[in-house]
């Protein structure tokens, strides 16, 4: 192997990160706000994911475009789900909670299947022969696109919840939800916009995963499981270490994949995942609040 397919892997496994950590972003807000790890991320994800696809083929729209009509339809789903059925079960404990999410996310990998059937799946964009030339390596631009919307979506919410008035009280929704609501905030409100928060986030990356990669009904497991590695890796309830997990996880399947093969990239970035929680259980940016 020589320097320029090792460089090649890298910058491939860096911009793949990028995805991950959006991919990933949801399932952070989540835990970080709610103390609750709602199971059914991935499925929204692979829906949206589905929708943009339905969207192309049906009014033959760019799946850039259908993303962004996806998303916010993505928001008031993730909004209802959280305000009318997790709210309610959330104040019994979470247990309940968690048992629902995950019967939210059979019924609608099973309405996927009923919809679309089981056959994979990917969306076709402009972007797909264009890239970035470095010597005789081209890093395609989607790839790139998935770095920069990881990038920027993991640091704007960052920055929404360090600074801002709204971020604040979300904060201190997820510390002290009893202190919240003396204060006067509404928590209940505070989660589900969370949830479609978070809903409206999977919609963006399940849309880049479709169009980097591709999909299935039956995809949003292989999802979920990176999406808690990432969230681990980087600490649970940290929004940076969400991208930092996620492109340590991209990095490591890449190098990997290339000194290796293939065929064990997966199994190399777990490998790392696990070493770094023998040193650091926290994760790197491990928090006890929502956000630090």
């Amino acid at each position: 192997m020589n320097s320029y397919t090792f460089l090649a892997s890298g910058l491939d496994g860096l911009a793949r990160g990028g995805l991950y950590a959006a991919m990933a972003l949801g399932l952070s807000l989540v835990f970080g706000v709610m103390r609750f790890v709602n199971v059914a991320h991935a499925e929204l994800l692979v829906l949206s994911a589905f929708l943009v696809f339905a969207l192309a083929a049906g009014l033959g729209l760019s799946p850039l475009i259908a993303m962004l009509i996806v998303a916010p339809a993505m928001f008031v789903l993730g909004y209802a789900m959280q305000r009318v059925i997790i709210n309610p079960l959330m104040n019994k404990g979470v247990e309940p909670a968690l048992l629902t999410a995950f019967g939210i996310s059979i019924i609608l990998q099973n309405l996927m299947l009923m919809t679309w059937g089981g056959n994979t799946r990917s969306l076709s964009t402009g972007l797909a022969d264009l890239g970035f030339d470095f010597g005789p390596y081209r890093l395609p631009a989607l790839t790139l696109l998935g770095l920069v919307v990881g990038v920027t979506l993991t640091v704007g919410a960052h920055l929404f919840f360090k600074k801002s008035a709204l971020g604040r009280a979300f904060r201190a929704a997820s510390q002290d939800p009893a202190t919240a609501r003396v204060m006067g905030i509404n928590v209940d409100a505070v989660y589900g916009l969370t949830a479609g928060i978070a809903a409206a986030t999977a919609a963006i990356g399940g849309a880049l995963i479709g169009m980097t990669l591709s999909f299935t009904p039956v995809a949003g497991f292989t999802w979920l499981l990176k999406g808690f590695v990432i969230v681990i890796l980087g600490g649970m309830g940290s929004i940076i270490g969400t991208l930092v997990g996620g492109l340590i996880l991209g990095l490591s399947e890449g190098l990997g994949g290339a000194v290796f093969g293939t065929g064990y990239r997966d199994m190399i970035g777990y490998l790392i995942f696990l070493v770094i929680l023998m040193v650091r259980p926290s994760g790197l940016f491990g928090v006890a609040g929502s956000e630090k």
